[in-house]
């Protein structure tokens, strides 16, 4: 079945992307998003760049800021992450690689990802309850919603698409009007014209850090109901990142271990009419002894419902409850 295939790069190089998984990428028509962050616009990496485009392999800028200003772009540093990416693709039309796509990484700044993350141990919910009440800033909100329309429009009126990660307790609000969530995330991704809006649905993230309490089956019965909700509303723009098959900035994410435990979400993912998909990640796929038959079994797949969570279909079909419930939330952080 055809649909649009990519890969997320985020600690392998543009040199050690040519090198070690250029040419798998053009044999299974599958583009790259790379992760770039400052510091990283250097002539290698020009060159590398050159290498890929002239394979005819598609590839997205994935632009990450210093740790210290939060990593992913969020609602605390629209500015300096809008400046970047300014001035990345002037970069990269100096140097001849202008992308076909730019990713916006909507996450919460990267020490509140770690200290939700440490509250799902134990011990921390009181720290988190504090966080989504300062996120909570309706003004800032909009400001920074108004940042990312500015960016998100001069991008594409450079002929370059966009494609936005999303959060996936954001992905859920999206199938509604509400915005609360969205706040309290610090990430704004309605009310903007993306190309491309992508939930990162990690089944083996959901598994694994919850330590079972959502299970696989759970999470790839999500991957095929958000997918389908998302999908209805947004049509041609609901796409979706899916993993994980190697470990990321926080260096203890649980990953697959076989391809046929990713492919349960793949093919639930074009079950939901979604034709774009991504994979977390490039450097967990390469890293396998036999990688190439990570790709064969992708370009394999073919559109297959998943077993059906009565626990997430139930979840999900009280959703329509879910923005008042929130707004009481928001009311008591207030």
């Amino acid at each position: 079945m055809r649909y649009d295939l990519r890969f997320w790069a985020e600690f392998i190089s543009p040199p050690e992307i040519v090198e070690r998984a250029l040419p798998l990428l053009a044999e299974f028509s599958a583009g790259v998003g790379v992760s770039v962050p400052e510091g990283s616009l250097s002539d290698e990496n020009a060159a590398a760049f050159r290498d890929i485009k002239a394979a005819g392999v598609e590839f997205a800028f994935w632009p990450l800021l210093e740790r210290e200003k939060g990593y992913f772009p969020n609602e605390a540093n629209v500015p300096a992450y809008a400046e970047m990416v300014r001035g990345l693709i002037a970069w990269a039309d100096d140097n001849g690689v202008l992308p076909d796509m730019i990713a916006v990484d909507l996450e919460l700044p990267l020490e509140q990802i770690s200290a939700f993350l440490g509250a799902q141990e134990g011990g921390g919910g009181r720290r988190v309850l504090d966080m989504l009440k300062e996120n909570l800033n309706p003004e800032r909100f909009r400001e920074a919603r108004c940042g990312l329309i500015e960016l998100n429009s001069w991008i594409r009126s450079r002929g370059i698409r966009t494609i936005a990660a999303v959060l996936p307790w954001v992905a859920i609000e999206l199938f509604g009007d509400g915005e609360t969530v969205q706040d309290m995330m610090e990430t704004p991704v309605s009310g903007i014209d993306w190309d491309l809006i992508s939930p990162m649905l990690y089944v083996s993230m959901f598994e694994g850090m919850t330590g079972g309490r959502v299970s696989v089956l759970d999470a790839n019965s999500l991957v095929y109901e958000t997918t389908v909700r998302l999908r209805n509303k947004y049509g041609g723009r609901a796409a979706v990142s899916l993993g994980v098959t190697g470990t990321g900035v926080l260096g203890n994410e649980p990953t697959f271990e076989t391809v046929e435990e990713l492919m349960v979400g793949v093919e639930a993912s074009l079950a939901a009419g979604t034709r774009d998909i991504s994979i977390y990640n490039l450097e967990g796929v390469v890293s396998r002894e036999d990688p190439r038959s990570w790709l064969e079994a992708l370009r394999a797949a073919r559109p297959r419902i998943p077993a059906r969570s009565a626990r997430v279909v139930r979840i999900l079909g009280a959703l329509r409850n879910l923005h008042p419930a929130v707004s009481r939330l928001k009311d008591m952080l207030s």
